[in-house]
């Protein structure tokens, strides 16, 4: 297992996708810190994980504060001993608003959600183990949405756009102390978000549910939507040695 002695803290855990890397990177042999905002959730994506072996911690902990990404990172070193891997999954989309419409507060709650989160617990990983140790491996999960823009989604591009520019600038910060950054960009992925959102589209065009699905499915090479194990697959990958020579990218799993 390529994973197997090292020390994964997954954020965003309960998540569709966050509890797919949760499965994968346990698959691998890592020991797990999963984290989220929702107890419950999160004891229940925990079971799978555990079921192969691992040891499993779960926090339950609100990373747009600074004190309880310490705690949570303190936490982790306290009862697991290091970090070797942290996977940024955790964000917040922001509900869907034009630019002319949207408060400051809903702006600044996405941005605090998805790159002030990745920005706090990077920075803890990094100055409380990482660096210390002269390795690991930082994943962050990026979006096509930061990448093309969306329509209603200014405040959650923006984001990710910064998500993935911080990967490279974060990259060369710590490339020369063994430390490896990298981002990966989703596409459409069959999550209940996304199901949510095709059911809102499905309503507002009077359009049958599953025509909706399609015209998504469609517009990908591969013609399908993408699986959350699939993405989980590129995440695990690039947090093991087998990618030791892959830093400050960007990959898409997107379908094409």
């Amino acid at each position: 297992m390529r994973l197997i002695e090292r020390v994964a803290i997954v954020t965003g855990a309960t998540g569709d996708i966050g509890s797919a890397v949760a499965r994968q990177l346990a698959a691998e042999g890592a020991d797990l810190v999963l984290v989220g905002r929702r107890r419950e959730r999160l004891e229940e994506v925990a079971e799978a994980p555990r079921s192969l072996g691992p040891r499993v911690l779960t926090v339950v902990a609100d990373l747009t504060i600074e004190s309880e990404v310490r705690a949570m990172v303190a936490r982790a070193i306290e009862e697991l001993g290091r970090v070797d891997v942290l996977i940024n999954a955790a964000a917040s989309p922001g509900a869907e608003v034009t630019l002319a419409n949207m408060s400051l507060e809903t702006w600044q709650g996405t941005i605090d959600g998805t790159l002030t989160t990745t920005m706090l617990c990077t920075r803890e990983c990094l100055t409380k183990s990482m660096l210390l140790r002269r390795s690991g491996a930082i994943v962050n999960l990026g979006s096509t949405a930061g990448e093309d823009g969306v329509h209603g989604k200014t405040h959650f591009s923006a984001a990710k756009a910064g998500v993935s520019r911080f990967t490279e600038a974060v990259a060369h910060e710590v490339g020369g102390h063994g430390i490896r950054v990298n981002c990966v960009v989703p596409g459409a992925v069959a999550t209940h978000r996304l199901e949510q959102y095709h059911r809102r589209m499905s309503a507002a065009r009077g359009l049958d549910y599953d025509r909706i699905v399609e015209e998504t499915s469609r517009a990908t090479a591969l013609r399908r939507l993408v699986l959350p194990e699939e993405v989980a697959a590129a995440v695990a990958f690039l947090a093991s040695e087998q990618a030791s020579g892959i830093t400050g990218q960007t990959i898409g799993v997107t379908g094409g």
